[in-house]
């Protein structure tokens, strides 16, 4: 019995000794990871010495420089790509930004701005908005896309999506329901009661839709009625803002039931 306790006490040493000894060499471990990371850190062949962005039209360099805040001296291997990208991405012109390292010392940023959809005239001045309804570059220029007049005062932050409904509503039939059934939409009215007024090209008949209720309804009953020619022709506006009982006002000043 006592052979026994002696080899049970000697195994035990041994593992306490050998628990130790990883112990020990685990915290070496860190220890020389730590100074490793340190002197790529610190060291000027690891740090980042060209900045290569693609993708701005729109967006000025300074700006995009101003937010990846890279200084004389960073790293390049601890580079903190997605907090660069998330900061480029509250310029207003960006939709998303990527971040990520070239060659030793370089690193790229890829910028996708947004695409404009519509110009947003207001009375403080017209924008560009994408199709989420977010304005952002100011400008009079609509460069042939449709335009979405508002008569109402309506406040714009640039980067910000526009908080009316129904200007998400002009939005949506310009992005959605105009392509969809081929409305040769090129302005969108807002009156001061939120009733929506599609002016069509070429001098067709205008189409009055109302307000934002029942829009799949009123769009397609409207599509509808944009088939039938003789309609078309002789209407100075088709009125679907009472979607089942549709009207039509003919060129000769008389009123019609659709």
């Amino acid at each position: 019995m006592r052979a026994r306790g002696v080899a049970i006490r000697h195994q035990t040493e041994r593992r306490v000794k050998r628990s130790v000894w990883r112990t020990m060499r685990g915290l070496l471990l860190l220890v020389l990871l730590a100074e490793v990371g340190t002197a790529m850190w610190r060291s000027p062949a690891f740090s980042v010495r060209q900045v290569v962005v693609e993708g701005i039209a729109l967006t000025r360099p300074e700006q995009v420089v101003h937010e990846i805040r890279i200084g004389n001296g960073d790293s390049w291997v601890f580079l903190p790509a997605s907090r660069i990208a998330h900061r480029i991405q509250r310029l207003p012109t960006v939709a998303e930004a990527v971040v990520s390292r070239g060659m030793p010392g370089k690193v790229i940023v890829r910028v996708f701005e947004r695409q404009p959809i519509a110009l947003l005239r207001t009375a403080n001045g017209g924008y560009w908005v994408d199709e989420r309804g977010v304005p952002f570059w100011k400008t009079e220029r609509a460069q042939g896309m449709p335009t979405v007049r508002i008569d109402t005062p309506l406040p714009v932050a640039l980067g910000q999506p526009i908080r009316s409904k129904s200007v998400q509503t002009a939005l949506e039939i310009l992005c959605r329901y105009s392509p969809e059934y081929q409305l040769p939409v090129a302005q969108i009215v807002v009156d001061r009661e939120g009733n929506l007024c599609l002016n069509m090209r070429e001098g067709l008949p205008l189409v009055k839709i109302g307000d934002s209720t029942e829009l799949p309804r009123k769009m397609m009953r409207t599509a509808e009625l944009w088939t039938q020619p003789q309609i078309i022709r002789q209407a100075e506006y088709l009125d679907v803002s009472c979607v089942d009982r549709p009207v039509w006002k003919p060129k000769e000043n008389r009123k019609g039931a659709l």
